[in-house]
């Protein structure tokens, strides 16, 4: 008899390649002016032309991540590989030739930039992908671009004011969750093309593993144990946490089980860490706990761990979106697959229930379709805030790399569970 695991694994991995991504290639593809259309109604109509750049480069990369590790028999093999390479042609639109830096939007055909954030986090998702665009089609030219612009990034992360943010000398020694989190990521995936396109340099592969233990670092300094909360904060002072501003009280759920994910494939990457796997393991715990609603069910988008006002995204705080739960459903069932412990299949069965019942078996104009990209945003009581399934910044990648990567886990762990 299938293991319950076994049964939620059957519903992702056919949610993934026969619901979800069929449909963004339906209708996320430009094939006038390439690139992706993201701002999708329920049932697929573009109610906006805009391009995003971060979701330009998340949907290169989920495309060409899927054309790599899709099934053999998958018959959207070969339509992921065409979809990445289109995409990727134009992610250099979005660059501003004088500055190098990347706009957060810019018009349909890529002739007008929009809007520029004077944040560096657009570059992050160029880098992504570039690189496994570059893996994906053997193009060692995406690789460059994507290593070039990482340095970039490291430099707009180190000094914000090169991003056009004046500097606030108050904050000198602050950390991010954020960022930390960015540049650990992304030298997990240099890693992995280190192994496969480009010939190996032991000096590069040092530099993305001195990187990541550097973040490892920094989870030790997000990490708030006061009142057994156990979870990553978003903002660390020059002198540690602190609660004696909004920033340093931020809590948000979705981001701390996030970190603690990659924290675990971090520990992985240095071989290994019994300290960080284990504060991976209680902040996954400790996230769920503090951020579940009790009365409605799911995970808060945003918290203050004192119950004070936030000073940001009050009116969404309570909302429940889309992506901190696929970000759960990742975390818990590495967790489960790791480590065997029910207490993490037990909260993997409660994030997965109330995510399909919220998130995709929602029907909102009386057809029968209930399948496709999930909803991204809900009211407080689960109740759809919005019917679109794609924005400015919900597109082609959290629904998706969450059911690809549970699927993969539960595949590792079926392979060793069938050697005893």
């Amino acid at each position: 008899m299938a293991s319950s695991l076994q049964l939620l694994k059957v519903r992702w991995e056919a949610d993934l390649t026969q619901s979800v991504l069929p449909f963004w290639l339906k209708n996320g593809i430009d094939v006038e002016y390439g690139g992706f259309f993201t701002c999708l109604d329920h049932d697929g109509q573009v109610f906006d032309d805009t391009k995003f750049c971060w979701l330009q480069g998340r949907a290169v990369y989920m495309m060409a991540r899927m054309s790599l590790e899709a099934a053999k028999d998958d018959p959207n093999k070969g339509a992921y590989l065409n979809a990445a390479e289109q995409g990727a042609k134009m992610l250099d639109r979005a660059i501003d030739p004088k500055t190098g830096l990347l706009f957060f939007s810019t018009t349909r055909d890529f002739s007008q930039r929009l809007h520029l954030q004077r944040k560096p986090y657009s570059a992050v998702f160029y880098v992504q992908g570039c690189l496994e665009y570059g893996r994906a089609g053997g193009d060692e030219a995406y690789l460059r671009k994507a290593e070039g612009m990482f340095e970039n990034l490291e430099k707009w992360i180190a000094d914000p004011s090169l991003c056009g943010r004046p500097p606030v000398p108050a904050v000198a020694g602050s950390t991010s969750l954020a960022d930390i989190m960015c540049s650990a990521s992304l030298s997990l995936d240099f890693l992995k093309a280190l192994k496969g396109n480009w010939s190996v340099s032991s000096h590069k592969e040092e530099h993305y593993l001195s990187i990541i233990r550097s973040a490892m670092k920094g989870c030790e300094r997000h990490f708030d144990t006061r009142s057994n909360r156990n979870v990553f904060l978003e903002s660390c002072g020059p002198d540690g946490l602190t609660s004696t501003t909004p920033a340093g009280r931020l809590f948000n759920p979705g981001h701390s089980i996030e970190v603690a994910w990659f924290l675990l494939l971090m520990c992985d990457a240095v071989g290994g860490s019994e300290m960080h796997e284990k504060m991976a393991f209680d902040v996954i715990l400790g996230s769920l706990t503090l951020g579940w609603d009790g009365e409605f069910g799911g995970l808060f988008y945003m918290m203050d761990i004192e119950g004070r006002p936030l000073v940001d995204a009050t009116v969404t705080a309570d909302g429940k979106l889309w992506w901190p739960h696929t970000e759960a459903l990742v975390a818990l069932t590495l967790a489960y697959t790791r480590t065997g412990k029910e207490k993490y299949l037990e909260w993997l069965q409660k994030v997965h229930d109330y995510s399909y019942a919220t998130f995709v078996d929602r029907d909102v104009d009386g057809g029968s379709e209930r399948s496709g990209e999930w909803f991204g945003y809900c009211n407080r009581d689960g109740s759809l805030a919005r019917t679109c399934k794609g924005g400015n910044y919900k597109g082609c990648f959290h629904v998706p790399r969450a059911l690809l990567m549970c699927v993969q886990f539960v595949e590792a762990w079926e392979r060793e569970e069938s050697k005893k």
